[in-house]
């Protein structure tokens, strides 16, 4: 299995764009998949650099319906028309994000669903990608692990519905020969929080041990440099990951500078940034 990092805030090459915006591309079982497409078309266009075959993909995977994250599905689209599109049917539910007296649509709306209703697998809770390669919700919810943005909203009719993370999942995939050997976890801001991600990985695959946590941890605020969170928070999610005895972490997109300096202090040698251009063999 390998993973490359196809755009984040930060690139190892000055050759790579940035951005805003989280996007994987996965080689796995001889197929090759795309996690999450990034803000705009820049994560096709780097991985267009790094001669990664992205006019060959089986299938893309989104997250959530944030911008940050399917923001660039045409692109991807536009180069392997043909492949299937992962998405929870939750994220059927449009939903905006709060800034000061203003909303604003936070992702794909209606005219995607609409575009791509050949090609999308919607699905509620669990969905099988391939053989070792899955995708999870949360299930389990204790409501002080949640991430504490509530910018995020959906509307009933004028009535703001609070966000429930119903749009959101988490790939866990098998990089070994048996299962028992581990597993691996990738996210795209895991709003549900680290330790409710973590006891619903507990409950579906208790006892194999996890190779390691890939994703965004939604820390930052409005800049990598600023907590959208406190720190105390933070430290404890951090404490959590520690406890699952994942080998190793890896942080990336919304977890910020300044969420990942707080993080390191309590996982030191485990946690490690993933930028733009980076690749990690499982």
């Amino acid at each position: 299995m390998k993973l490359i990092s196809l755009i984040d805030n930060t690139a190892v090459d000055d050759k790579l764009f940035s951005e805003n915006g989280m996007s994987f591309f996965v080689e796995f079982g001889g197929k090759n998949y795309i996690i999450d497409t990034g803000l705009t078309g820049k994560a096709a266009e780097n991985a267009r650099r790094m001669q990664l075959p992205t006019d060959e993909l089986d299938a893309v995977v989104l997250t959530h319906n944030h911008a940050a994250h399917v923001g660039g599905i045409d692109s991807f689209m536009r180069l392997s028309p043909d492949a299937e599109i992962y998405l929870r049917a939750g994220a059927q539910t449009e939903r905006f994000r709060k800034t000061g007296f203003f909303k604003e649509p936070v992702g794909a709306g209606k005219a995607f669903f609409k575009k791509y209703a050949d090609d999308l697998i919607l699905f509620n809770r669990f969905s099988e990608v391939a053989e070792g390669f899955y995708l999870a919700s949360c299930e389990t919810f204790d409501e002080k692990d949640l991430n504490p943005d509530r910018s995020y909203f959906a509307l009933d009719g004028k009535k703001q519905l609070p966000y429930d993370c119903s749009d959101e999942c988490f790939a866990v995939l098998f990089p070994k020969k048996r299962k028992a050997d581990g597993l691996v976890i990738i996210g795209g801001c895991f709003h549900c929080g680290v330790q409710n991600m973590l006891e619903s990985v507990k409950q579906n695959w208790c006892g194999i041990p996890v190779l390691a946590i890939v994703g965004g941890f939604h820390f930052m605020g409005s800049t990598p440099k600023t907590l959208g969170c406190s720190s105390e928070y933070i430290t404890a999610q951090a404490r959590a990951l520690k406890l699952s005895n994942a080998e190793k972490i890896y942080a990336c997109h919304c977890t910020g500078f300044k969420g990942f300096d707080i993080m390191d202090e309590t996982l030191g040698d485990k946690l490690m940034y993933i930028g733009g251009g980076e690749e990690i063999d499982f």
